[in-house]
């Protein structure tokens, strides 16, 4: 078994199983969480040694997998990390935080006169506050607040880089007693995770024999990101790197929205299998385009 995952006798780490599949409770809100595909992924991991993740995002495969201590998350988007490690560090300013916002933007909602308000006056002043704030300072506190406000939890942002999507206003975002219980569930589940803020090739420099990569960049040509359009070329020549060094990695990277095919023309000899797993609705699709579309994302394997 050592010898199929490039491990020694030396290296003294027994390959892990993956896990069975377990709920995972909703913590940080983030356009594309799998979620729904978390199960169906972890019946196809292999066992491995180490787990890395270098598009961490909302980290449902991170819990599903039960990502043992050494294993490595990343992002290049730093307010991100930054909120991961406050949940991994100081889980009470977490809560403490919500709770105040929470109560804050409720207050306000409560004291006006929903029915009798035009439809453009309904909206949270607090909340376009807290979002302008963010803005400015890119606070992960209020990152976690304005994501679990807004339409439908789209993460969304500008050509400028800042984050412009609305108040929810028939959800008013979890309630804070619940919130405490889910930060509590995480907290627990990420002691020993490496959180890192960089770029993705520099999270893969550390991947070997014996590690499981899974990776979830954002799609090609979507355009509501704070980062710019994925390499391609790098990003195919860092899979090819990830080959030669024994890694075993899967990829979400692309699929099919309604009759709409999005699928990218990957080197087959990247990868040696390919499937569709359903994904739901696109929920994002329907904020800003209207039709309610059923999506499948693919899953590339090259194990």
């Amino acid at each position: 078994m050592l010898e199929a995952l490039g491990l020694t006798d030396a290296d003294n780490t027994k390959a892990r199983a993956a896990p069975e599949p377990r709920t995972i409770p909703s913590l940080i809100k983030w356009t594309g969480s799998k979620r729904s595909q978390a199960t169906k992924i972890l019946q196809l991991m292999p066992p491995y040694r180490r787990y890395i993740e270098p598009f961490v995002g909302g980290g449902a495969l991170l819990y599903a997998a039960g990502a043992a201590p050494g294993s490595v998350a990343g992002d290049i988007y730093r307010p991100l990390i930054e909120l991961w490690r406050l949940v991994q560090r100081a889980p009470t300013q977490v809560v403490e935080n919500y709770r105040a916002q929470w109560v804050a933007v409720n207050a306000e909602l409560d004291a006006l006169d929903l029915n009798n308000l035009p439809a453009n006056q309904r909206l949270p002043v607090y909340f376009y506050q807290v979002r302008e704030r963010f803005n400015r300072t890119h606070d992960p506190l209020d990152l976690n607040f304005i994501m679990r406000t807004c339409v439908n939890g789209i993460v969304r942002f500008n050509d400028k880089g800042e984050f412009n999507n609305s108040f929810h206003l028939s959800r008013r975002g979890m309630e804070p007693s619940r919130f405490e219980n889910v930060v509590s569930l995480w907290h627990r589940a990420i002691q020993g995770i490496d959180f890192v803020c960089q770029h993705y090739t520099l999270t893969l420099d550390c991947a070997g024999g014996g590690d499981f990569v899974y990776l979830d960049p954002p799609y090609a040509g979507n355009k509501q990101r704070y980062t710019d359009d994925l390499d391609l070329p790098q990003f195919f020549a860092a899979l090819e790197t990830l080959n030669r060094r024994g890694a075993k990695w899967a990829l979400s990277f692309d699929g099919r929205r309604g009759a709409r095919s999005l699928v990218h023309d990957i080197p087959k000899s990247l990868y040696k299998s390919h499937t569709l797993l359903s994904s739901g609705n696109s929920a994002v699709n329907k904020v800003l385009n209207g039709p309610v579309e059923a999506v499948q994302e693919s899953l590339y394997l090259n194990y």
